[in-house]
């Protein structure tokens, strides 16, 4: 009886210490990725894996490498003759992961020496590390209709609601002063 008994306490002790450890187990982020790991960009060699380490330490035994992470910029506006109340900006992610989609936002904070604050927002598409777009920007709608754009004071800025969590977002605005 008292084997009996020792036998029973023993599995129940076995099966409570199991349904502790998974319930201490701290679910993975990155589902189907070990912890740490993050999945592979589609452009990466895929001999390499469905995951790779969210940071990269050298072989020498140096220290980490730099995070993998997106890094959205303006790299240019232009304005058109044809659409003066549009410009046209390019954005590139120069970091070396994906950015996810996000957006652009447009804030125009002087119309002819008078101070406002008048903002639109177009969607920007996930970015590729490297890849850049062009995107056209029409303020017709929150602009006087004898007004072009380059004679106004805006801000545009790359993902202006931070859902990117990027290596650099201090690159991420252009200004123009007429």
């Amino acid at each position: 009886m008292k084997r009996h008994l020792l036998i029973a306490l023993s599995s129940v002790a076995a099966l409570s210490m199991s349904a502790v450890s998974a319930i201490a187990a701290t679910p993975n982020p990155q589902p189907g990725c070990p912890d740490g790991w993050v999945p592979r960009p589609p452009e990466l060699n895929p001999a390499l894996g469905e995951c790779m380490p969210g940071e990269i330490a050298p072989p020498s035994g140096g220290g980490i490498l730099k995070k993998q992470l997106p890094d959205l910029k303006i790299r240019e506006y232009q304005f058109s003759e044809r659409a003066p109340q549009s410009v046209r900006v390019q954005i590139i992610n120069q970091g070396n992961a994906i950015a996810k989609p996000s957006n652009l936002r447009l804030t125009v904070t002087q119309i002819k020496g008078v101070k406002v604050n008048r903002m639109l927002e177009v969607q920007l598409p996930a970015f590729k590390p490297h890849q850049s777009s062009n995107f056209l920007v029409n303020a017709s709608e929150i602009l006087p209709s004898d007004v072009d754009l380059k004679d106004t004071t805006f801000r545009l800025k790359a993902d202006a609601t931070l859902l990117v969590n990027e290596s650099d977002e201090s690159d991420n605005v252009a200004l123009h002063h007429p």
